[in-house]
């Protein structure tokens, strides 16, 4: 906002500086006078209140003096070019106090907005457990911090469970579904011990109250301290393993279908599947925002290439926003929410009590 201010600036700085050019080299018994009546409006649009009156100013001695210069007379047209310059002024006024207005009632919205999408999807923490935590999250909807994309990492009595998911559908209009989900998934992670029932009580919870579009995909996991790491898969993207050598591979899943379709007789389809965590290896769970965003060719992302080829001796958060910009240079427009979560196993920074 400071620069596009700054540049109405210099635009009618120049505009006045030509305009009183042209006056005086025009012939006399001819004035712009008038037309520097638009100074004082044009800098309301986004100036402040001081440079309104700064514009009006400028522009009334200046049209004065130029029309001075042109008629030697205090005629009418010279009064109404005067005239017209101090209107202009006090319509410009107007439009700041009503600019400003709206501009304070849209802040405070925001805010409000803000605050609800950040307790609905709040940042999971950097460290949890024998994990180091990373994520990034990017609505399609340009104004919303979250849409229909979720996660969410929790320290339970069980292990660190973890859950990354995609409701149908994507931006504001599933805002209540996914903020649905992320509950059920909250309160079942601290009370069911084993996947396949957190499962069952969040595909009930869609069925029921997410309406007949209402269904997401979801990824659901739980770590040890050990490193034991469970995963069930409904209809989601698995996850990518990357060794602390480097070794990128994708992780083989039994996965049943989406929850929220119905389908409850079919959930048992779905497998564990278990694996154990070296020192170093990390866990990348994406969504299908980012396995199906195209290049301006229609390519697909090549997240495994492009992961296998992210920092590894740095930080989490680090290796996403690596990850981020080169899906952003790739797909610069994307056209659904996309969420990455990184988990670390690094148990050897957990302090003894």
């Amino acid at each position: 906002m400071r620069w596009l201010r700054g540049t109405s600036y210099w635009v009618t700085g120049v505009f006045l500086a030509a305009a009183t050019v042209v006056d005086i080299a025009a012939e006399q018994g001819h004035t712009l006078e008038a037309l520097f009546a638009v100074l004082p409006v044009f800098v309301a649009v986004n100036g402040t209140r001081r440079a309104i009156l700064v514009a009006g100013a400028g522009a009334l001695a200046i049209g004065t003096a130029l029309s001075w210069w042109n008629f030697r007379e205090l005629d009418l047209g010279f009064w109404s070019g005067i005239l017209a310059v101090a209107c202009a002024t006090v319509v410009g006024l107007v439009v700041y106090r009503e600019r400003l207005a709206r501009e304070q009632r849209l802040t405070s919205v925001i805010r409000v907005a803000n605050a609800a999408q950040q307790a609905l999807l709040p940042a999971p923490p950097a460290r949890a457990g024998p994990l180091d935590v990373a994520h990034s999250y990017r609505s399609a909807t340009d104004e919303a911090m979250i849409g229909g994309d979720f996660y969410k990492v929790l320290v339970t009595r069980w292990g660190i469970r973890v859950v990354i998911g995609d409701v149908r559908g994507h931006g504001l209009g599933v805002v209540p579904t996914t903020g649905m989900a992320i509950g059920v998934f909250r309160e079942a992670a601290h009370e069911e011990p084993e996947l396949d029932r957190i499962a069952a009580r969040m595909d009930r919870s869609l069925a029921r109250d997410g309406g007949p579009e209402g269904f997401a995909t979801v990824l659901l996991l739980t770590i040890s301290g050990e490193g034991l790491c469970r995963i069930l898969s409904h209809g989601h993207p698995p996850p990518l393993l990357r060794s602390a050598a480097g070794r990128v591979r994708e992780t083989e899943l039994q996965g049943g279908p989406p929850l929220g379709l119905g389908l409850s007789r079919f959930l048992e389809d779905a497998e564990e599947t278990t694996m154990a965590l070296a020192e170093g290896d990390e866990l990348l769970l994406t969504t299908d925002g980012v396995q199906e965003a195209r290049s301006a060719a229609g390519e697909f992302f090549p997240l495994a290439e492009r992961y296998a080829g992210a920092p590894r001796k740095r930080p989490p958060a680090d290796v996403l926003a690596a990850l981020r910009r080169d899906l952003t240079d790739w797909a610069p427009e994307l056209h659904d929410d996309s969420a990455l979560v990184l988990l670390r196993y690094a148990p050897r920074r957990i302090r003894p009590a």
